[in-house]
């Protein structure tokens, strides 16, 4: 690794002393010319000796314009040889050379350039060593190459050079200046004093009079401290890597922006690659401590500069034109390249009626040519802006003062126009705005004035607004509905029939429209539709506003009242037997809580008695109304009923779960009961788990209790044992179920277990005592074989016990 390590600049004095050098300048720059950069020169020391230089570097500190500007030595000098860099903007006076030949040939550099809009001057560093000088902070810039030199080491190297006694570090470019000198026009790229290793993503500058300031917080899609400068390449810094990035360095030129910086580990990146460090760079000045020299001199070159923005002009009022410039005097021309000045300085007031593109000059004194630049006056339209009248009703005081909306009136005043804002004023000199949603007016009747803006161009006119209270009244109106059958005292009124009781003989011509409340009528807010219904139950006002060609005329009050319908019995269901034909049963009316004659009654059937007598079923209504009230429908359904009729039984016996289910045919609902006609009653038409034994069975109309009818059920079966010793219970076995009236000619065969017939039962009132030939049986089982008289056969058996 080779180091280029420069302590002190390279002077052809033998001394430390330096040299010191002053110029004169600050001239101003004619377009086309070549102009030298100062007027006077002088370069001395203290001592008077050694009074030859080596080398003098002219750069183009501020303002540079690569490929653009040039400075020049212009003249002979035999011991002086001119060598100019058009990266750096540097021209280098090669000696050696006495003081006084580097007087003459400074006096004779100048400056050209092709450039004709500028945007910012140019300043020049005139050096008496190799360090890059800063005019406008007076600081000096060395790049030192040594390439693979990490950031530590740099800066320490910084730290340790000196340029006449003013301590180096590690540059630290704080300016949009800087940036350029230091790095867009230094000799190549290196370290700068910036890191982020004490906290990550938050860069401060860590060297220099600067050190410990925050300048950046975040990577690349962060953001600057207190307006502080920086300037980072395209998607930097990244903290790329898994060992990270912390320090920061001026990125090669053949990546992104030239000059701009990126963020490196310590070592940076491998030989080779774009991102291997290439040196470093050192800056003199600001720190404490540091001696004053004049090693440099700067000088300024005043480029003229002209700012113009379009401008726009309303209708045919003069336009008042102005523009900036750091020339002493502005030229107006009517074309590009005409030669009548029509005006002279930085403001023009003319008449212009269409769009006009004026040409301006900026000059200094002295010079005669340069471009000339455009200035162009927009002319709009002056918007239309209609005088209107408003009559608007009183409000609820009726004191002439009342509110007024006046924006709703915009598209009035415009005439209907896009892209326009409207203003309301009280005076004409349009000092007192006033709310347009919401204005009171102070007097009876009152002019204010609108101010229409054209959004698009800013030209605006003036329209007068008559504000007028009407204190015309209208008779109010009352509406009234009977209530409906849900009874809530809401009902739908149709308000235009109230149209005529609010006009009151007024022209129908007069436009009426409803409101919720007088509020709503005076500002025209939510307009009710006709077909209304009310909010407030049974008695509701809202407000009838009266428009004579669109004014307000007055606003009355509508009361909208809801007639309550009498006190009713409810609807309901009644059943009529069938079987009572034509026998009558009785509706009545159901007046509640009140003298049934007060009430007319109209019923479907045409009859009009409080009461009414039928004998069919049907739907039977009636309207009850009071004296001159509201009428109540009742309905009454009259439904049909009568005794059942029994279709069919059917018997499931001589089963483990012996049961009995009824069909039944009828106009009614019935219910179903065994044995007891007053219940227990069941809904179900199926009695189950029975008995063996004779049942009657009852069934009952339970809509109107229409009667009962009933008959006997037979279920057949046997007791599974009997105990024939005369304590009166289980004393004999017989067939249950068996009567004279159910199969009255069945027989049963009861037998022993060897098939011994012991007994035979041919009538239903037989019973078997458990003996045979008068000799009591044992206990056993017995076995028996029935046959039914319904012709059914079956065998079992059942147990005998002693």
């Amino acid at each position: 690794m080779s180091a280029v390590l420069l302590a002190y600049p390279i002077l052809s004095c033998h001394s430390q002393e330096a040299p010191q050098i002053e110029v004169v300048g600050n001239q101003d720059y004619c377009v086309g010319s070549a102009v030298p950069i100062v007027t006077s020169v002088s370069i001395n020391n203290s001592s008077g000796v050694n009074t030859t230089l080596d080398n003098v570097f002219i750069q183009i500190a501020e303002g540079y314009e690569v490929n653009q500007d040039l400075i020049f030595l212009n003249g002979s000098f035999p011991n002086i040889t001119p060598t100019w860099s058009v990266e750096q903007g540097v021209l280098t006076l090669s000696g050696p050379a006495s003081f006084s030949e580097f007087e003459d040939a400074i006096a004779s550099v100048f400056f050209q350039t092709s450039q004709t809009e500028f945007t910012a001057d140019r300043a020049f560093s005139i050096n008496l060593s190799s360090a890059n000088f800063l005019p406008s902070n007076g600081h000096y810039y060395i790049y030192i190459q040594n390439v693979g030199i990490t950031w530590s080491e740099a800066l320490n190297a910084a730290e340790n050079q000196e340029l006449f006694g003013i301590q180096g570090y590690l540059a630290t470019l704080t300016t949009e200046e800087e940036a350029q000198l230091a790095g867009a026009q230094s000799e190549g790229t290196g370290w700068i004093g910036a890191s982020d290793a004490e906290q990550e993503s938050n860069w401060k500058w860590v060297t220099g009079p600067e050190a410990g300031t925050l300048f950046w917080i975040g990577q690349f899609n962060g953001t600057p401290q207190n307006g502080a400068f920086a300037f980072w390449n395209t998607n930097e810094p990244n903290n790329f890597g898994e060992g990270g990035e912390d320090y920061a360095h001026i990125t090669d030129p053949s990546i992104g922006n030239i000059g701009s910086w990126n963020d490196l580990p310590n070592q940076g990146d491998a030989p080779g690659s774009p991102y291997h460090p290439q040196g470093y760079i050192v800056e003199f000045g600001g720190m404490p401590g540091d001696p004053e020299i004049s090693l440099s001199a700067g000088s300024t070159l005043n480029m003229p500069r002209i700012e113009i923005n379009s401008s726009n002009a309303c209708g045919n009022l003069t336009a008042e034109l102005s523009v900036t410039s750091n020339a002493p005097n502005v030229i107006w021309y009517e074309t590009e390249t005409s030669n009548t000045v029509i005006n002279e300085g930085l403001t023009y007031n003319v008449d212009v009626e269409d769009t006009t593109t004026f040409w301006l000059l900026p000059k200094f004194d002295g010079c005669t040519v340069g471009p000339r630049f455009p200035l162009t006056v927009e002319v709009f339209p002056t918007p239309e802006a209609v005088d209107i009248d408003i009559v608007q009703c009183d409000d609820e005081t009726q004191d002439g003062l009342t509110i007024f909306n006046l924006n709703d009136f915009k598209g009035l005043i415009t005439n209907g126009a896009t892209n326009r804002d409207v203003n309301f004023y009280t005076d004409v000199g349009l000092t007192n705005l006033v709310d347009g949603e919401s204005f009171n007016n102070t007097s009876n009747p009152q002019t204010v004035f609108a101010e229409v803006i054209d959004t698009v161009s800013g030209c605006s006119a003036i329209a007068q607004v008559y504000l007028e209270t009407s204190l015309s009244s209208s008779s109010s109106a009352t509406l009234e509905q009977c209530d409906n059958q849900i009874e809530n005292g809401m009902v739908t009124f149709d308000l235009s029939m109230a149209d005529n009781q609010v006009l009151n003989g007024l022209s129908p011509d007069f436009v009426v429209n409803y409101y919720f409340d007088y509020q709503d009528a005076l500002f025209e807010d939510s307009p009710l539709i006709n077909d209304y219904v009310n909010v407030e139950p049974y008695l509701q006002t809202v407000y009838a506003r009266i428009e004579d060609n669109g004014n307000c005329y007055s606003i009355a009050e509508v009361i909208l009242k809801v007639i309550e319908l009498p006190e009713i019995q409810p609807d309901e269901t009644v059943y009529y037997c069938l079987d009572d034909f034509p026998e009558t049963i009785t509706l009545n009316g159901g007046v509640i809580d009140d003298i049934p004659n007060n009430y007319y009654y109209t019923w479907s059937t045409g009859e009009t008695t409080i009461e009414i007598e039928i004998n069919e079923p049907g739907v039977y209504t009636v309207d009850v109304a009071p004296v001159n009230g509201c009428p109540k429908t009742r309905t009454i359904t009259v439904l049909p009923s009568n005794i059942a009729t029994i279709d069919d039984i059917t018997v499931t016996d001589l089963a483990d779960n012996n049961s009995i289910q009824v069909q039944v045919s009828g106009e009614g609902v019935y219910e179903f009961a065994l044995d007891n006609e007053f219940g227990p009653w069941q809904s179900s038409n199926t009695f189950e788990n029975l008995n063996a034994g004779i049942y009657k069975l009852y069934v009952r109309d339970v809509l109107n209790d229409c009667g009962i009818v009933s008959k006997d059920v037979s279920v057949v079966g046997y007791p599974r044992f009997f105990s024939p010793n005369g304590d009166g219970f289980n004393d004999f076995w017989q067939l249950s179920g068996i009567s004279e009236q159910f199969q009255p000619n069945s027989e049963v065969f009861i037998f022993d277990r060897f098939g011994k017939v012991l007994f035979t039962m041919t009538s239903h009132d037989q019973v078997w005592d458990g003996t045979y030939n008068g000799t009591l049986m044992p206990t056993s089982d017995y076995w028996f074989f029935a046959t039914l008289q319904d012709g059914r056969d079956f065998r079992g058996h059942f147990t005998l016990k002693r």
